[in-house]
């Protein structure tokens, strides 16, 4: 059986995260995931203790834009068509951002740009 890489270990986690911000009923899933050397099927309560009746979820982002707010200041990586770009959220502009790598460079990408953003 093969180990997952840390990306892919990283996208599962993404995945499972996504499948339990986008459940708001409160009522068990049943789902699949099949990666290579992987494998998982599971019913789980992706409920996560919020009590539907009286306290309010915290709100997910909705843009990429706003994911990246909430990632200002952390260590991401961040994949555009060119490659990937990894270092600290330094700030995030209307339409780009500036990511500070470990060398110190100072990185600008264009949001647009943007196909997959990951903290580390």
């Amino acid at each position: 059986m093969a180990n997952l890489t840390s990306n892919q270990r990283n996208n599962l986690l993404r995945l499972i995260n996504q499948l339990s911000q986008t459940n708001n009923s409160g009522m068990s899933e049943n789902f699949s995931i099949d990666l290579p050397g992987f494998s998982a099927d599971a019913g789980m309560n992706l409920n996560f203790g919020f009590n539907h009746g009286t306290d309010t979820p915290p709100s997910t982002p909705t843009t990429i834009r706003e994911v990246l707010l909430n990632l200002t200041n952390e260590q991401v990586e961040v994949f555009v068509p060119f490659g990937t770009v990894t270092g600290t959220l330094l700030t995030v502009k209307d339409d780009y951002i500036v990511i500070v790598e470990a060398s110190g460079a100072q990185v600008l990408v264009r949001i647009d740009n943007i196909e997959l953003v990951s903290e580390l």
